[in-house]
């Protein structure tokens, strides 16, 4: 069992006013989950949802060089997230992602000793869980992407790795995918679920290959992949059109301009604003170094929005730091809530005992508040990351 600091304390900081920061500093928000760099193990894949009733549910997993075994633990907060409360450890479990439908609550990932599709459901709030329910058996990868409600259905993006090649370039055999079922369809079950024609990366676009795919809803209704692509930019992501038999539409296989496409990243389209929403590692020309790859840059956490998934504004720069090496803010997931963002955020950054192991290393796990996202600007002390 890995040693966890679980802090309910309230940090001042709870809502995000956005912070410089600097080692030894305090981290804005609460910290929900933290392991000393010496355990060989880190925090990643941080997921949350807001439950039926308000309360937030929060998950997160394992990784690292003395990790034995994969598995994920869930969190809840009844105060909105001022404090949190350990509720289960689900072994076997990896890349999970949770969401909500009606009073049931789900976690769509991997079973960890055989990466085989899996989901598994909770109807108590998280307090206990369902066994695997393997709804493909292959070696799947993905991450807490965004779950889209629409018509009836439910679609979630993941990617089918398949037998990885060690001798390709990286994610080069990633097939990404959308996959859905009906709302009212018993969802443990494999044959309610439906797959699109999987999708790697074209070699004429730039990159190793794409991941972590988004199911994001398109302005014409149509349901589109959104991914992730290892470049060097960071300026692109992925982009394909699913029909509703799940073929890939002719012409929508392309690359779209993106504030952060080599990260993970969540897209979601809001309906009160009429933008699409993301939290992103903006790559700062501040601060890369020649042919420095931004999937390496992750010390610049930024609020990013457009009327139509191609022409991006930097809304706010949420948090920042000058060292790349160590920090990183990195895989959020978040949701609206009111006039509100809510966030999880995989961290690394000092603690007591020094820096982190590096930025990708995490050791921290977050909760944090964007107040009034639509309105946020970039306060003075962080325009020093914006490009200019």
């Amino acid at each position: 069992m890995n040693r966890i600091w679980t802090l309910c304390l309230l940090f001042i900081a709870f809502q995000v006013n956005a912070q410089y920061l600097e080692s030894g500093g305090a981290l804005p928000g609460v910290v929900v989950a933290h392991v000393v760099k010496s355990s060989g193990t880190y925090l990643g894949t941080p997921s949350i949802v807001v439950l039926s009733n308000g309360d937030y549910l929060a998950s997160f997993d394992f990784f690292g060089p003395e990790c034995t075994s994969d598995k994920v633990h869930v969190y809840r907060s009844s105060n909105k997230g001022k404090s949190w409360q350990f509720l289960k450890e689900l072994e076997d479990t990896f890349w999970g992602g949770l969401f909500v439908l009606g009073k049931e609550v789900y976690l769509l990932g991997v079973r960890g000793s055989d990466r085989n599709l899996s989901i598994r459901k909770s109807s108590d709030s998280g307090k206990s869980w369902s066994e695997h329910a393997i709804l493909r058996s292959g070696r799947f990868h993905g991450s807490s992407t965004p779950v889209v409600f629409h018509n009836g259905k439910i679609y979630k993006g993941y990617d089918n790795l398949g037998v990885e090649d060690k001798k390709k370039a990286w994610m080069s055999e990633n097939k990404s995918f959308i996959m859905w079922a009906d709302e009212k369809a018993d969802l443990l079950k494999p044959e309610n679920w439906r797959y699109s024609e999987e999708v790697v990366k074209p070699s004429q676009m730039d990159g190793t290959g794409w991941l972590e795919t988004n199911a994001v809803l398109g302005l014409d209704g149509s349901i589109r992949g959104v991914t992730r692509i290892a470049n060097e930019s960071g300026y692109i992501a992925g982009h394909y059109a699913v029909d509703t038999t799940g073929a890939i539409v002719n012409g929508s296989v392309k690359a779209i301009p993106f504030l952060g496409g080599a990260t993970k990243f969540n897209v979601m389209w809001d309906s009160k604003t009429k933008k699409y929403w993301s939290l992103t590692n903006y790559p700062s020309e501040i601060l890369r170094k020649p042919k420095m790859r931004a999937g390496g840059m992750r010390s610049v956490l930024a609020l990013v929005s457009s009327p139509d998934l191609e022409n991006w504004t930097v809304n706010k720069i949420v948090m920042g730091s000058r060292d790349v090496k160590y920090h990183g803010f990195q895989y959020v997931d978040w949701q609206f809530e009111g006039k509100d963002i809510i966030l999880m955020n995989r961290v690394g950054f000092s603690d007591e005992f020094g820096e982190a192991d590096n930025a990708h290393n995490s050791n921290y796990i977050i909760f944090q508040r964007i107040r009034n996202y639509a309105k946020s600007k970039t306060d003075r002390e962080l325009t020093v990351f914006v490009n200019k």
